[in-house]
């Protein structure tokens, strides 16, 4: 049982045909699925009678009229009926085993963040969900055609009910906003579960040219995401609070739910330590000084160094 909320664009040349795949994608996972469809998008009431979703037209948006990332969020958790959320872009092809995939997380644990990567793939149809054999072939044929996107694209986001708190007003569409909210869950020590390893979920890839940004815009950083007002107002909100899938401190590997443990993972996590929690950057700093110097390069390890490692896993 599951909610899954998300604001579309105006469904309208090729949005129309992917975010219809993706709705209605959503819509197959499973009988006890609810839906929650903000915003005033042109086609959105549409769909959601469709697909037997809530319509929720009333958010809070920037001046640009893109909505906040603050109030969707307050409000899933006022309307959801279920107490796992599933926030996600409306561009997001998903599985039918991706409901099955939460289960053990949300068992495991009494708060946690499941994300992923996504995988890029150009859809130029609608899809016939009704269809068995073509949903199938569909996602074969994807498996081998679609690419791997960067760990710092992320586009789905699943939480139990009320766990995610105080989110400021991130203008969605935008860059940032993802990455910041892995740093928060790593901040509240709240588990980052990817589970990249066990689905492949899919991006329909589309054109930028939408909430009033130009046909040929600057481009910003390795999102490659065109930067505008809204844009520059998320990048004030994150600042350097920003992790990506590289940061998640657990995995799924064939169903089990495994802590990072790798000497890479312990490496990258103490560059980022102090990102986390700025208030310990001079002690933690220090600390990953000593630790690539005698336990990284093998060059030996104290008893101190063990122990405290442990330790060091908790963050």
């Amino acid at each position: 049982m599951i909610t899954i909320f998300c604001t579309p664009k105006n469904f309208e040349g090729i949005f129309k045909i992917i975010q219809t795949n993706a709705i209605r994608s959503w819509r197959y996972l499973a009988e006890d699925v609810e839906i929650i469809i903000f915003g005033k998008s042109e086609g959105a009431q549409k769909i959601a009678n469709e697909v037997s979703a809530i319509y929720y037209p009333d958010v809070k948006c920037s001046k640009n009229g893109v909505p906040l990332l603050s109030d969707l969020f307050y409000k899933a958790n006022k309307i959801a009926s279920f107490d796992i959320l599933l926030f996600i872009n409306s561009d997001i092809l998903l599985p039918k085993r991706f409901t099955s995939s939460i289960k053990n997380i949300k068992d495991k644990f009494s708060k946690f963040l499941l994300v992923g990567h996504r995988w890029n793939l150009k859809v130029e149809n609608l899809i016939d969900f009704d269809e068995v054999s073509t949903v199938s072939s569909f996602w074969e044929t994807s498996e081998i055609k679609s690419k791997k996107c960067s760990p710092a694209a992320i586009d789905y986001f699943v939480f139990r009910k009320n766990s995610l708190k105080n989110i400021p007003d991130f203008v969605v569409g935008r860059p940032g906003y993802d990455n910041w909210l892995i740093w928060y869950a790593r901040r509240h020590f709240i588990p980052v579960v990817d589970i990249s390893e066990e689905i492949i979920v899919i991006h329909q890839s589309h054109h930028y040219n939408f909430h009033n940004l130009k046909n040929n815009p600057k481009i910003f950083d390795r999102n490659k995401i065109p930067i505008d007002e809204d844009g520059k107002s998320n990048m004030e909100l994150h600042g350097d609070k920003v992790l990506n899938l590289l940061d998640a401190d657990f995995l799924t590997v064939n169903g089990r739910i495994q802590k990072k443990t790798s000497k890479e993972y312990l490496y990258r996590n103490l560059g980022k330590l102090s990102i986390i929690f700025p208030e310990f950057s001079l002690f933690l700093n220090i600390y990953a000084k000593l630790y690539r110097i005698f336990f990284y390069k093998n060059i030996g390890s104290s008893i101190f160094f063990l122990i405290f490692n442990k330790n060091i896993l908790r963050f």
